[in-house]
């Protein structure tokens, strides 16, 4: 990857909406009654010998075992297909390893400076992730570049979506087993590292930041994008809260659609459906819809035997929801696009 991730006003605006995914969340922490504790725990955390702690934690003997028992978890939730399907795993939970090495390391190196003034400070805490000590998307990028080119490659060479299901499976299951390792306040500052790693394998948002930049500032495509991204979470969650009583009864290996685990990987396969969406419209063309995203849906959730009308259901409330929130004139431009989504998932159905 080039130092300069995307080129252009546009491009770079999304990209920041994209940054902004990964500034810890510290709502549960500060309180006013305890400000100043929390305020002093964080900035021992923040604290160069506060990482140093934390990384110890994490020492590279434990990662690679916690990768190496989230191979044999993510190989079990693909109990139905043969040894063979997976037998790369051990090379997949190897190169993770050297990958989370690599962000323990950007993580122990990087200097906090929201704690830097006066730590007894009534002011607002950092708004950006160089505030907190977590480096921008492009030097986070490009410090990982040669081995998230690796994970890619390792990802199309079996030509086969499955594997892009199987390594997502497979970071999020080493993400959930390394922040156990640590404490509640610790993980809040890893997590944003952890899911921009399972992000760059689930979610396409690098390819839809870069199809902004053919638009101009004052395009209502380009605005109505802008506008709705910041929603992406929360559309997802609401969603996946309404989806989850429709299927109550529902339970998979990892348990039901209201577990934590659960949750996590419908919140964030519905973050998923929304940046395909995008990234369509954005390039006008049906086919990450019709085949890419299709053959992932079909693949992955067909390995995991998750019946096809959750995910009928799943993606027409998703849409409808997303449309409520566009006004009059942003539904023409989307609309076709959401459209083409609740097809596709309808057409698989009577495939």
């Amino acid at each position: 990857m080039p130092k300069t991730l995307f080129q252009g006003e546009t491009a770079n605006r999304l990209a920041k909406i994209w940054t902004n995914r990964y500034i810890p969340d510290l709502s549960q922490f500060l309180t006013i009654n305890n400000a100043l504790t929390d305020r002093r725990m964080i900035g021992e955390i923040l604290s160069k010998k506060g990482r140093e702690r934390t990384v110890q934690k994490l020492s590279r003997k434990n990662i690679t075992e916690q990768c190496n028992l989230a191979a044999v978890r993510a190989r079990q939730l693909y109990a139905n297909d043969t040894a063979a399907t997976f037998r790369p795993t051990s090379h997949l939970a190897k190169l993770l390893s050297r990958i989370y090495f690599q962000l323990l390391d950007i993580y122990q190196e990087t200097t906090s400076i929201s704690m830097s003034s006066d730590i007894q400070s009534k002011s607002p805490l950092g708004t950006s992730l160089p505030s907190w000590g977590i480096p921008e998307i492009n030097t986070l990028a490009t410090a990982l570049s040669p081995l998230l080119s690796e994970l890619q490659e390792w990802n199309r060479s079996f030509d086969n979506w499955k594997t892009v299901g199987f390594s997502t499976a497979q970071i999020n299951l080493s993400n959930s087993l390394l922040l156990e390792q640590l404490t509640d306040l610790e993980q809040v500052f890893l997590r944003g590292y952890f899911q921009f790693l399972e992000e760059q394998v689930a979610l396409p948002w690098q390819r839809m930041c870069s199809a902004a930049a053919d638009y101009t500032p004052s395009s209502s495509l380009f605005l109505t994008v802008e506008r709705l991204l910041p929603m992406t979470t929360n559309i997802a969650e609401v969603v996946h809260k309404r989806w989850s009583r429709s299927f109550p009864n529902y339970a998979s290996r990892r348990g039901t659609l209201t577990s934590a685990a659960i949750r996590h990987s419908s919140v964030r396969d519905f973050e998923m459906f929304q940046i395909y969406l995008w990234l369509s419209c954005l390039e006008k063309n049906l086919t990450h819809i019709e085949q890419e995203l299709s053959a992932i849906c079909v693949i992955v959730y067909g390995a995991l035997n998750i019946p096809w009308t959750m995910t009928v259901d799943g993606t027409t409330l998703l849409m409808h929801e997303l449309l409520n929130r566009l006004e009059p004139h942003e539904r023409g431009l989307v609309s076709p696009y959401a459209q083409a989504m609740i097809r596709m998932t309808n057409k698989a159905l009577f495939d």
